[in-house]
């Protein structure tokens, strides 16, 4: 607590504490938090942002509770005027979870394929770190990481140690460095200052040690690659399939959490599909123009292989409408705990984005029919008179009237999947999927 109070007094820059909502990062934001209270008003001068991220696909029960326990922070902080800031970090609306493996059609994740880090946690992070360093040239970031963890995390530690210093720098930003105030600390420490030392929120720590013993571990805050998810389950996404097995719902359910066996079936389901020839492409989306080249000059086209095995491309839209339509049903099936596992926001996006990779629009109308929730098609805003003029102006100059509507839909996007400056990159986009699908059909009726 001296080192910490030290350091704070030092310097002018800005403190940001990672909070998962864990036994480590809750102990660090604890301490800070004590730390701050001792120290005289004047005194107070730097702000300390306490950063916590919401990937959106949270195991609900834990989600909720991180929630729970920023809100108390803040709100007692304010009352005792610490000047500490609490942010709930989301990914983007063009980087979510479903918008990629719905969307896009990304497989789910493996060990060897993990899209999902980057895009739900290191970018808002990376972002929000940034901003701070761009405001006041340089940062100290606070992580409950211990080096008996072990593995490549304390490998890492080493790496980017400072002679003479407690700080570290950072692996990726310029002007950040990082604070490990328990990384001497065994975990029965870490356990015991919780269970000693009341909470200065009012939360109850005997509340997290009982959750640990429902879910087996926990996934810390990531700032970058090299903090890397530990454990053989996890505290973090209920759909993550880098694991064999989610003990942490398993344990939850076991414990009386009944409601959340769909949850559990959905993500073992996504797992057993992942590498199912029949779900997935045969080309990745890179290799699609290169196999069209090929075929148009008589050449065969090799697909690249891992590990002896072919690489398998995105799913295909049949699989991505039947991944929709269990998702939605899901989602009906939990909303009334107050569950919301996809947004109206989210499906707008995918619409959108299949409409970008040459999908029907026809099956996305069909697939949104079968949903309670209070989502429109982009189609049924249109009048029906308007498309019966467009239509009769389309067979008369010989133009898809497939393609047209494909084009305004995407001309009237609202989802801010992105920007409007980029309106005729992706109009040209539509175009060339269309181009690239005909052209496909044309090689099917050859052969």
């Amino acid at each position: 607590m001296d080192e910490m109070k030290d350091l704070y007094l030092s310097d002018k820059r800005p403190w940001i504490i990672g909070f998962s909502g864990g036994k480590d990062s809750t102990c660090v934001v604890q301490m800070v938090y004590y730390m701050l209270k001792g120290l005289p008003p004047e005194k107070r001068t730097k702000e300390v942002h306490i950063l916590s991220s919401d990937t959106l696909v949270e195991n609900p029960l834990v989600g909720e509770r991180i929630k729970e326990v920023c809100t108390k922070i803040e709100k007692h902080a304010k009352k005792e005027g610490l000047p500490i800031k609490v942010n709930i970090l989301r990914p983007e609306l063009n980087d979510t979870f479903w918008v990629n493996l719905i969307g896009r059609g990304y497989p789910a994740p493996n060990k060897w394929f993990r899209w999902c880090t980057d895009r739900l946690k290191i970018n808002p992070a990376t972002k929000y770190i940034l901003n701070q360093v761009n405001q006041s040239g340089e940062v100290i970031i606070l992580l409950g990481i211990r080096k008996s963890e072990g593995g490549i995390r304390v490998q890492t530690m080493r790496k980017y140690e400072i002679q003479n210093s407690k700080l570290r720098r950072h692996t990726t930003i310029f002007g950040a460095y990082i604070y490990a105030p328990i990384e001497n600390w065994e975990v029965q420490e870490v356990w015991d200052y919780l269970l000693q030392t009341p909470s200065p929120w009012g939360d109850n720590n005997r509340d997290l040690f009982t959750l640990y013993q429902k879910c087996d571990t926990e996934v810390p805050f990531i700032i970058d690659e090299s903090i890397s998810p530990s454990g053989s389950s996890r505290f973090g996404c209920w759909v993550c399939t880098v694991i064999d097995r989610d003990k942490s719902i398993e344990g939850l359910i076991e414990d009386g959490e009944a409601w959340l066996e769909p949850l559990l079936a959905f993500r073992n389901w996504l797992k057993e599909i992942r590498d199912d020839p029949s779900m997935r492409e045969g080309t990745r989306k890179n290799d699609k123009k290169k196999k069209i080249i090929a075929e148009k000059l008589g050449r065969d086209f090799i697909p690249p292989e891992h590990r002896g095995h072919k690489v398998l491309g995105p799913f295909t839209f049949e699989a991505r409408h039947e991944i929709f339509r269990r998702l939605i049903k899901l989602h009906e099936q939990v909303a009334n705990r107050g569950v919301s596992i996809i947004s109206p926001e989210e499906i707008k996006a995918i619409e959108t984005m299949w409409i970008y990779e040459g999908d029907n629009i026809s099956s996305i109308t069909d697939v949104l029919k079968l949903s309670k929730m209070d989502v429109k098609s982009s189609l049924s805003e249109t009048n029906i008179k308007d498309w019966k003029q467009l239509s009769e102006i389309c067979d008369k100059h010989r133009i898809p009237i497939h393609l047209i509507k494909q084009l305004l839909i995407v001309e009237k996007d609202l989802s801010s999947l992105s920007r409007r400056t980029g309106i005729y990159n992706r109009l040209e986009k539509v175009i060339e999927e269309y181009i690239i699908s005909e052209i496909k059909a044309e090689n099917s009726v050859g052969k």
